[in-house]
Parts: C-alpha cells; structure tokens; sequence
C-alpha cells in the first residue's frame, strides 16, 4: 500500500493525517494554539446576595461567606438582634454553599439623623504632639472596645562600625547589615551614651534609604554633621516600635514598625495589610525622629463607635453609584456577577421595630415598598439574578395579598408566612428568605436550575407563624403568593414556586430562572465574538456552539419536547443580521426554548369494580 501524500502546514512538512510531529525526530515541541472559544455551559447557581445589619464588618461592600464560622469572623453578632445572621444561617443549614453579604449602615451624606461611625483614639508623641490615628476597621459601637497598647522595641539588631565615618559622608560601614533594611530609622552612638530625651550630642539618627553589603546609607539631603569613629566603638542599631491590639474576640501584635512612608514597615502599610480590628493613620508630628515615635501608652480605649441603626433609610439599602469603588446598598452587589438571588431580611425587622412610630425610617410599608421595587428593578435590569422577598406582615395571610397586588414582575417571588426557630434557647419568628433561599440553592445542586424549588423540606425551622388551610393556600397560590405549609411526618415545606407575575408564560420560579442561567452562560462564553468579523462562517459556529448546549440541556430535561426541533431553535443568518445590523456593528442572534413548567395539581381518578354487577346495602 503507498503512503498518503505529503502536505505543508504553517512550514512544517505534515502527513496528511494531520498530524504535525510525524516527520519530527522525537523530542519536546512547543505549539502556539489559541483557543478561540470555549464550549457553553450553565454556571453556578443559587448564589445569594444578602444586605442587612451586622455588629462589625466592612460597610457596602460585598463579602463572600462560605459558611457561618465565615460569617461570625467578618461580621460578628449584633446584639441588638436583627435578621440577617438568622437568614444567612438558615441558608447554609438548607444546602446553601456560597452567599455574598453586604452590611448596610448609615452613613454621614446619606441622610440626617444618628450616623454610623468608627471608634477611634489619637495617640501623641514624646514630644506630646499627635503623631498617629488609630480607628476601628468599620464603623459600630462594637469598635469602643478596643484597647491599644504601644512602645518603642528592644533593638533587635546591633552592630558597630568598622570604619570611621567623616563629617559630610552619607553612609557608614558597618559589620553586619543583617536586620537593617531600607526605611529603618538607626541610632549611631558611642560606648556611654545614652537615648536622653531629644536625643545626646553623641547620637545621631538616620533613615536608611539603601544597604549593599556591609555598608548603609541615607539621604544626600542629611550628611553627618560630625564624624563617628569606629575605635570608640560606635554602636549601630534600629529604633522600632510596636503595637499591641485586643479586644474580646481577637489580638493583634505589630513589630518592628517604622514612621517613614518609604520603609516596608511602615506603620500604615502594615496595619493596613494585616489587621482585620483597625486602621493606622500617620498625622505627620512636627518632632524629629526619634521623638515622633508614640509614645509609651498601655490599654488605652478607642471611643465614639456608633451603629446608627435607629436612622437606616430606604436610601440606605437602595444605594448610589458614585463611579467605580463607590457603590453603596443594592448597587455594590450590581458588579457581583456570581449572585443569580436577593435577600433583604433585615427590612422586615426595622419594619416591625419602628412601624406606628411616625417619622422614623421604616414607620411606613411604603418604605419596604420602595426597597423591593429596587431589587426587582436590578434584577429586571441586569436579566441574571431574582429576588426572594418577605411579606411584611408574618401572619396575616389578607394583609399580604393586599402587598402582593402592588406587583406584576417575573422576576420575583414572594413567601408567607414566617418561620419560628430556636436560636440561643429562644423562640425567635423570622421572615423565610433565609431559608427558601438555602432550599433553592440546594435543589440548583442536586437536580438543576430547571427543578422547581417547591415541596422541600426546610430544614431549622420549628414551626409557622400561622397554619394554613387547605383553602388559603389555594387562594394565595392563585395570587402569585408561595406558601410555607406544615405536611405533618414529612416537616414544614415549601410549598409554592410562582412568580409575582400575570403573565402565563412566566408564571412559575423556575421558568424564569431558567432563562436567566442561559443568558449568563451565553454572556460570558461568547465574549470570544466581540471583534471578530461579522460574516456567515462566524454565524454557523455561534449556531452550532448555541444548539450543542441547547441540546445538553434538553438531554438533562430542562425543556419540553420529545426532539430538540420540538425544545428550541437558533436563528443567525442574514436575515436576523442584514447590512445595517452589520453596519453598526451589531450581531443578532434569535434564541427560543420551550422551558419545563411544574405539575402543581395532581389529579387522581379511582374507580372501583362492582362485583356481580350490583352492590347491595342499605
């Protein structure tokens, strides 16, 4: 038999096999091969974005938590109660892997009334000049327990000169450079001496600005004014400090700290790096170095930590977009591409502290009104996330089909009544967000996006703030409302997945959340696209890429339809894209499927056979 013929590929002589090593002596070969695009496929789902109140933490900014012990770490346990550490324990106890928390205070320029703010304390130098500002890592009463501690170290470090240094000369040799590193500042003084306050005529203080061997050097700017000799001996060595904090839940310990910005050490850079309890601002003493260290101050308390939870506002949960790094509330987890739900527990709990109090924030429904239109909103704007929210009454099945009616969105879902738990030996009735929230996400882990999130047992809830009938649950099922119900054995369900939506097509949870992990999945798996040229072979490949994952999904039983023609369909070609899309700059492709939609009635019919063709009795 006579061997293939032989092509050109790229310059290398090639089997027509294809494959580009054959006519290579063995050996490592490196091949430069661009993988355009990567097949579609579903993300994770069940990610929930929580906003609420929490003791410490930091502020609007979104915080991943992968578990309670996570939790309790970053945003402690606020004494005062509130709903948000329930809701988000509740959600890891029901098969919740993975949530995003937002803590929401009330900041100064949000508003008027009781600010949040952070405890801090100012400590001064030798010189009693403020030399540094010490402040709790975020805002909240929690911060007034801090104590600060600071001293200057033992040297850790000494050595001596091994060569005289003249007057005017801007380093010295010294005989070892170990524990000396640019930015320290360094005590040069002789057998005797001593550190007296200010300093004695025969010390003297540099900042170390390079070290190459054995020698150190410092700054042109400051020559030494005279020469240190090495016979007598002259003793080098660093001049550091330290600080210490505590406080019930944690300590902190910072050595070998330095007041000069361009030393590794400096006191800002490392608190800032490595604590989670405070921030260290420099104040910039007018005393000269050593004297602008602080001075020695043992357990001194931070004070002036303020919650600012009585003056919480709508607008503080909504949030603002102040450009990149500067979003508050809702609008900090807008950038969170993970979070596909939202929760906002805590909007029920200052419903119930401050409602028939007139003119305090939350007095009126109106104000949980307008924060669960903003939820809905972002998820209606973004197309990749829905909202779980709370009817504000826990127990008045006629007063939450009145709330449910000021909505018609298909991207959210509303759930009555509330749940009892035991929490720190105490009965405590809390909105069930927390918990649907952790049933969703489980139901996304075990069987998919497409099961509906509905007869699952909700685990770490003891009872109902109400018993349902039969009857209410028809008629608030009927309204879009998703009822919670004792099923007797098998534990307290949930038992509904509607949307609060009059559209047929979008009436159920899973429908629409569906759609929404589509849309994400094609989002960022066909960003490869953007730039490339707008032209028939690139419609074929988004078709073919499109319908393989259509068509895993169907296999999965994410659609309808006994054949994938009968399930979807996708359309790119010149008549979704004609020459003025194309002009512009616009590729356009048609996406349709048929999603699965859930039995919600099931209807048995029994028939009995009659024996001998007549029954008798009386």
């Amino acid at each position: 038999m006579s061997s293939p013929p032989s092509t050109i590929e790229g310059g290398i002589p090639t089997l027509a096999g294809g494959d580009p090593f054959a006519l290579r002596p063995p050996g490592v070969y490196h091949e430069d091969r661009e993988q355009r695009f990567t097949p579609i496929s579903l993300g994770r789902s069940g990610i929930v974005g929580f906003l609420g109140i929490a003791e410490r933490g930091p502020s609007h900014v979104p915080v991943r938590i992968t578990g309670m012990p996570r939790f309790h770490e970053v945003f402690g346990d606020l004494p005062q109660g509130g709903f948000l550490a329930p809701a988000v324990e509740a959600f890891f106890r029901n098969g919740g892997r993975e949530c995003f928390v937002v803590r929401v205070v009330h900041r100064a320029g949000s508003g008027t009334g009781d600010f949040a703010w952070p405890a801090s304390l100012r400590l001064s130098d030798r010189r009693g000049h403020p030399t540094l500002q010490v402040e709790a890592a975020s805002e909240g009463l929690w911060g007034n327990a801090i104590r600060v501690s600071a001293r200057v170290q033992v040297p850790r470090a000494q050595t001596i000169l091994t060569l005289d240094a003249r007057a005017g000369d801007c380093e010295a040799r010294i005989r070892s450079t170990h524990g000396f590193r640019p930015g320290t500042l360094v005590r040069f003084y002789s057998e005797g001496s001593g550190a007296g306050e200010g300093g004695r005529p025969d010390e003297v203080f540099r900042f170390i600005t390079g070290v190459a061997e054995k020698t150190v050097r410092w700054s042109p700017d400051e020559p030494l004014d005279r020469g240190l000799a090495a016979s007598a001996p002259t003793y080098v060595e660093p001049v550091e400090f330290e600080i210490r904090v505590n406080c019930p839940f944690a300590n902190e310990v910072f050595r070998d700290l330095s007041m000069h910005p361009g030393s590794p050490a400096f006191v800002e850079r490392v608190v800032a790096d490595r604590s989670r309890l405070v921030r260290v601002k420099s104040l910039a003493s007018p005393s000269p170095p050593p004297d602008n260290l602080p001075a020695a101050v043992e357990g001194a308390a931070l004070e002036g930590g303020r919650d600012g939870i009585e003056d919480l506002t709508p607008d503080d949960f909504i949030g603002m977009t102040g450009g990149p790094g500067e979003r508050t509330g809702l609008q900090s987890l807008e950038l969170v591409e993970e979070v596909d739900l939202l929760a906002v527990p805590d909007l029920m709990w200052l419903f119930q502290r401050n409602q028939g109090t007139p003119g305090r924030p939350f007095s009126t429904l109106k104000d949980v009104e307008v924060v669960h239109d903003a939820m809905i909103s972002q998820c209606e704007r973004l197309n990749d996330r829905f909202a779980l929210l709370d009817s504000p009454f826990p127990d008045l099945p006629g007063r939450t089909r009145e709330y449910r009616l000021q909505f018609d969105t298909r991207f959210a879902a509303l759930y009555f009544p509330w749940v009892v738990v035991e929490r720190r030996g105490e009965r405590l009735v809390m909105p069930p967000s927390g918990h649907v929230a952790g049933v969703i996400a489980r139901c996304d882990a075990d069987m998919g996006v497409h099961r509906p999130p509905a007869n699952e047992v909700m685990h770490g809830a003891e009872d109902l703030a109400v018993l349902l009938r039969d009857e209410d649950i028809g008629a608030l099922n009927a309204e879009g409302i998703n009822c919670l119900r004792s099923a007797s054995v098998r534990g307290l369900r949930v038992w509904g997945a509607r949307a609060m939506c009059s559209d047929p097509q979008y009436r159920y949870v899973n429908v629409r959340r569906t759609l929404n992990a589509i849309v994400k999945a094609m989002n960022l798996h066909l960003q490869w696209v953007v730039f490339e040229p707008n032209v028939p072979s690139l419609w074929k490949t988004l078709t073919r890429n499109i319908t393989d994952f259509l068509v895993d999904l169907w296999r999965k039983g994410y659609f309808t339809g006994r054949t994938p023609e009968e399930a979807f369909f996708v359309k790119c070609d010149d008549e979704t894209n004609p020459p003025e899309e194309r002009d512009a700059g616009r590729l356009l492709i048609e996406v349709g499927v048929a999603p699965v939609r859930p039995a919600e009635y099931l209807v048995l019919r029994v028939a009995q056979e009659m024996q001998g063709g007549t029954e008798g009795g009386s």
